[in-house]
Order: structure tokens, then sequence, then C-alpha cells
């Protein structure tokens, strides 16, 4: 949980460089709740990148909670609306947390990690979006790099596969293919496309 905190004051801080306002960095870290989606969003707009772009980018990143809702739903119960509420606390940490050694989900320790994380991401965002302020420009503390640092170590994991390998790759050479001909935001966002390989059998 310190790791999730520590995440979201480098989202804050690295939002609030990009020119994102801290009430908006605070309403995208309570409605989004995704720290991928959120930091490569706010790397989209650093570089320039319109917003659309930098919607998709995290639209994108975001698409891997899909499967993993899928299988965590049946720790969920109650109406429409209540399982939407406990789907918004799942993420890569929750979901790895409660889940049981026969692959069924625990709903109380889901929904308390969850919990826990939603409001530390939230203050870890608060903290670094108002001391952007005081820090002055985020590239002298290294926080420039901890996006892309944080994208590598997640990517790192995923690579025991031939299959991800590949995927890789492939996204790799889209993303440095297009960046000298693209506008900012569209190479992520196509490389990031390049997951869909995974899909296939």
């Amino acid at each position: 949980m310190t790791a999730t905190f520590l995440f979201g004051v480098t989202f804050g801080a690295v939002a609030g460089a990009a020119g994102i306002s801290t009430p908006a960095a605070l309403v995208m870290s309570l409605t989004t709740f995704g720290g991928a989606a959120q930091m490569g969003a706010a790397s989209v707009i650093a570089a320039g990148g319109g917003v659309g772009s930098a919607i998709l980018t995290g639209s994108l990143l975001n698409l891997r909670y899909l499967p993993m809702a899928i299988a965590a739903m049946g720790a969920y119960g109650g109406s429409r609306w209540r399982r939407g509420a406990y789907a918004q606390l799942l993420g890569d940490e929750t979901w790895a947390l409660s889940r049981r050694p026969d692959g069924s989900y625990d709903r109380r320790l889901l929904l308390l990690s969850g919990s826990a994380a939603y409001v530390l991401w939230f203050a870890g965002t608060a903290l670094g979006a108002l001391s952007v302020g005081f820090a002055g420009d985020v590239s002298r503390w290294g926080l420039d790099m901890v996006s892309p640092a944080i994208f590598l170590a997640l990517l790192w994991k995923q690579l025991g596969e031939p299959r991800t390998r590949v995927v890789a790759a492939v996204a790799a050479t889209l993303a440095l293919a297009l960046v000298p001909v693209a506008p900012p935001g569209v190479p992520v966002a196509v490389a990031s496309c390049a997951c869909l390989i995974g899909l296939v059998k």
C-alpha cells in the first residue's frame, strides 16, 4: 500500500507539471483510479497530445481490468449499482491479494484492500499535485522518468512467455516508427493496440 501512495504522489506531480489542474487531477483519481492509465494520459498531455489521445491511451491501458473483473465477479453481490461501486475498487494489487488458492476471490479482502488503496491513491495525488508549486520542474527531481520506469517494471514481469515478448517487440517497433511522423500521444495509443495480439490463439 505504501507503493500505491508513492505512485499517487508521482502521478499528482507529473499531472501538475503537464498543466493538469489540481482539481482535475483529483477528479481523475476519484473516477479513473488506474495508475497506469492516469500516468499514461498525463504523459500524453505533457508531450503535447490532445485530450482524445490521452483518453484513448488511458482506456486501452485499463482494458486489462475487463478479464480481471470477470474472474473476480463471483466476489461481488447485491444490486447492479452496488456491484458497479465494488468494481471501482478493483486494481492490480487488490485483485492479486484477494485471490484464494482455489481460484475464487475473498470479497471482504477485496473490498478492504481496494478501499485502502483508493484512499491512499487519492491522498497521494493531492500531495503530489499540491507540491508541484514548491518542487518546480519535475525533471530536476527525476519525476519525469518515473512513468516510463513504472511501465518498464510492469512490462518486465510479463515477458516470460514468447507471445508476450512478441507483443512487446511489436508495440515498441510501432511506437518508434510513429514518433517522428505522428502527433504526440498517437504512438502510445497505437502501440497499446498491440496488446490485442495476445488475444490471438
